[in-house]
């Protein structure tokens, strides 16, 4: 991820400002509660977010969120509330317990024994969601805004199966980023942002099928959730011309104390949370780490100093602009796991033993999903669980989250590390190690 010099072409003068949106399923509530504060606390200020990034549950938000950018910010908040306070797992998926569910067995069975013309395409029908898109969004009013300037760019973020890799759907008037083949993600524009981007970008592997995108012609192709590849997409908001960002994570930026653990015979869903930790929080972390290790080491500002002269001159010998310090404002919860004991308890009060009768889709995925390991099934239910007491509390969370980034910040930006991460003098090699390795990278894809 690079962040290189450059200068706003918005025709305003005013600084470019995205909002990075990655992917969570149910999670999106907590990012709709931290924009009901961010908003407003960004308008009052004389800004306005006009690059949307997303990926999954985020490509949502972000396509809802661009619809209606042209009104005014206490509107947008509270239009984003209600839409999350009036979701339902109906809107999104299927019952799983219901006259199909024999079938999905025997779907499921035959694709275990390979008998021919039998397949599954995943565990869940997410067939409610197309329709529900088009009630949530209004993608003419989306059209409109980016044609009209009020936006520079919205981009959502799916892995192509077929040709491998992210894909970045990008919808604008201005300029779409280069695909360079020292960077692993591929920008497509599209005359339209549609439907069909923003289910393959949040067409979880396993739990829903591939989505088919058939335009443009030239990224034909099924595709899976962007966040297996790319779940924060920060690096394209950069590349889209971001001079500040704004990134909501499901889990904490700056990496916890190391603390003593007693290893215990992993199940299923320990294995699972793992992994998701890993496609969906790792990278996050890591993408951050790196924008705060450049803002230090290497980009430019008025007093001079560390190495941002030879970094300079680097980039200058190799065609290329200086780097830019970008200021950001992160939101996030405090403590890690803290989505996940929330989903937890919303399971415990609400669908645990007789009460589970009322909507047995959530006792069943809990079976499946860990059994009493509550700490992996929590952390896995709250991906799928769209119930309005987890959406609730979700919704208080993001907004509680986000007044303590500006209580904390009052001028809302930050671009100092020493804020908000610890930044190791040695992350400078580290950065000139992976100059070296993609210029090597490069070299052989030519």
């Amino acid at each position: 991820m690079v962040h290189e010099g450059a200068t706003s072409t918005n025709g305003s003068g005013r600084p470019r400002i995205a909002i990075v949106l990655p992917g969570g399923g149910a999670r999106g509530a907590y990012e709709a509660g931290a924009l009901s504060v961010l908003l407003p606390a960004l308008e009052a200020r004389g800004e306005k977010i006009t690059i949307m990034c997303g990926t999954s549950v985020g490509a949502i938000n972000a396509a809802f969120l661009g619809s209606m950018s042209d009104k005014p910010a206490a509107e947008q908040a509270q239009l984003a509330l209600a839409r999350w306070r009036e979701m339902r797992k109906g809107d999104v998926i299927k019952p799983i317990i219901g006259p199909s569910l024999p079938l999905t067995g025997l779907r499921f069975l035959g694709e275990l024994l390979e008998v021919p013309g039998v397949r599954l395409a995943s565990i869940m029908d997410p067939a409610p969601l197309a329709g529900s898109l088009d009630h949530w969004i209004n993608w003419e009013a989306l059209q409109r805004n980016v044609k009209m300037g009020v936006l520079d760019a919205v981009c959502v973020i799916a892995t192509a199966l077929t040709r491998g890799g992210p894909v970045a759907f990008v919808h604008t008037d201005g300029k779409v980023p280069p695909n360079k083949a020292s960077t692993d993600v591929r920008y497509v524009r599209v005359g339209a942002l549609a439907a069909e981007h923003v289910r393959a970008s949040a067409a979880i592997p396993l739990l829903f099928p591939p989505v088919e995108v058939t335009t443009p012609t030239s990224a034909a192709d099924y595709y899976i959730d962007g966040g297996t590849r790319l779940n924060s997409p920060i690096a394209p908001a950069l590349a889209l011309g971001a001079d500040r960002v704004i990134v909501i994570g499901f889990e904490p930026f700056a990496a916890p104390p190391p603390r003593p653990v007693t290893p215990v015979q992993p199940r299923l869903a320990d294995v699972t949370a793992n992994i998701l930790d890993g496609l969906l929080v790792d990278q996050v972390a890591a993408d951050l780490h790196r924008l705060a290790s450049v803002n230090t080491f290497y980009a430019e500002s008025s007093g001079g100093g560390g190495f941002s002269q030879a970094a300079r001159n680097y980039r200058t010998s190799q065609g290329k602009k200086p780097y830019k310090k970008v200021s950001y404002a992160l939101v996030a919860p405090e403590r890690k796991g803290e989505i996940g004991a929330i989903a937890e308890e919303v399971f415990q009060k609400h669908y645990s033993g007789w009460r589970g009768l009322r909507s047995p889709d959530y006792p069943v995925l809990s079976r499946l999903l860990g059994g009493d390991r509550t700490r992996a099934r929590g952390e896995l239910l709250s991906f799928l669980m769209f119930d309005e007491h987890f959406v609730a509390r979700l919704l208080e969370a993001g907004a509680a989250d986000a007044q303590r980034w500006l209580d904390r910040h009052p001028r809302f930006w930050c671009a100092d590390a020493a804020h908000d991460f610890q930044v190791d003098p040695a992350g400078a090699d580290v950065l000139r190690e992976e100059q070296v390795l993609d210029e090597f990278r490069a070299m052989r894809r030519r």
